[in-house]
């Protein structure tokens, strides 16, 4: 069986990185071949690819049936940030009356992510949503938020999954002083990392015994800079790909996203017994206990909430942390994934 993965996303991300774990459990099977069809300038995901040995073509400017048709592919798997993302692909499968899986991360309307004419774009994207024959999701509330949207077609569900932590990980000591860490793609609009800067320095009373430190990149890293310049309890740290050394420095992570899928950072930061202040939304909310989230957006929420969970943290981490670890392995993602995308061949 042949199944073309097709990806037109220029950007690597943590969605990215989960469809490269599923890919290489496909890839593993004999009786698959794998063509990977992505961007040309996402330099990182062909990268990944390469060291993987899995198979790669350019995605053409202009992609629909007939230059499907040549690769005859038995199935399309396309991997969807969002739901605007890759529709040439599915579109294409559509009309070549070709299988087609989405696996999708994001499924938010683009009004709720703050998008430029998001309730516009939102009604344009209403038509997207049962294009595909089958989703494959990363949590349950993202399958509901698919069916609240109007998806009638079958929706699978695979948990994210991380690596095992090292025997060595750092388990932060119950101390009043604390690193507090943000990671991942620096995006205001997203991530919040603006609106964290400014609730920690807003709020002295409950921070001022705490460093805040800031690794990635993306494109309001300037304005973050600027943001945080002469501020000596603030430090960023350009993206890395040794998070273990994040980790290590950390006592605390913070996720104050405006929304999420399932963060690959919290998993890695409780699965190392580190603890996870996040926005109530999405995977957040999920997974972390309801008292170590907080009111999105809302700075005195953020503070009241990490004045109360940082001197209460230490009884549930422990219990957080095997959960973690058993129910998000990187081996139960790709035996699901690959039982998820197969489940019709």
């Amino acid at each position: 069986m042949k199944i073309l993965v097709y990806d037109d996303n220029p950007d690597f991300g943590g969605h990215q990185a989960m469809a490269c774990h599923g890919i290489e459990a496909l890839a593993a099977d004999p009786c698959l071949e794998i063509v990977f069809m992505f961007n040309p300038a996402n330099h990182k995901l062909a990268d990944r690819l390469s060291g993987a040995g899995i198979p790669t073509c350019p995605a053409p400017r202009r992609f629909g049936a007939p230059q499907l048709q040549a690769l005859a592919p038995d199935l399309v798997l396309c991997i969807q940030g969002d739901i605007a993302q890759s529709t040439k692909g599915i579109r294409a499968a559509r009309k070549a009356g070709i299988e087609c899986v989405s696996y999708i991360a994001i499924p938010h309307r683009m009004a709720d992510m703050g998008a430029k004419l998001g309730a516009l774009r939102d009604r344009i994207n209403q038509r997207l949503l049962n294009q595909p024959d089958r989703y494959i999701a990363i949590s349950e509330s993202m399958k509901q938020l698919l069916i609240e949207r109007g998806a009638t077609k079958p929706i699978a569900i695979v948990p994210n999954g991380i690596p095992a932590p090292p025997a060595s990980s750092h388990i932060p000591p119950p101390t009043s002083h604390m690193t507090l860490g943000l990671i991942g793609r620096i995006e205001f609009n997203q991530k919040q990392q603006d609106f964290m800067v400014r609730t920690f320095i807003d709020h002295p009373d409950v921070f001022g015994d705490c460093r805040l430190l800031i690794a990635g990149n993306g494109p309001d890293e300037e304005k973050l800079r600027r943001l945080i310049a002469n501020k000596e309890n603030i430090s960023f740290l350009p993206w890395q790909e040794d998070v273990e050394a994040f980790y290590e420095q950390i006592d605390f992570l913070l996720l104050p996203s405006r929304y999420e899928g399932v963060p690959l950072v919290m998993l890695e930061a409780l699965a190392r017994g580190i603890p996870v202040l996040g926005s109530a939304r999405d995977g957040m909310r999920d997974i972390l206990p309801e008292a170590w989230t907080f009111e999105p957006e809302n700075a005195q929420s953020l503070a009241k909430t990490f004045s109360r969970v940082r001197e209460s943290w230490q009884s549930e981490i422990d219990a957080l942390r095997q959960k973690i670890i058993a129910e998000h392995s990187l081996e139960k993602f790709k035996a699901g994934f690959r039982n998820a995308v197969c489940s019709s061949l």
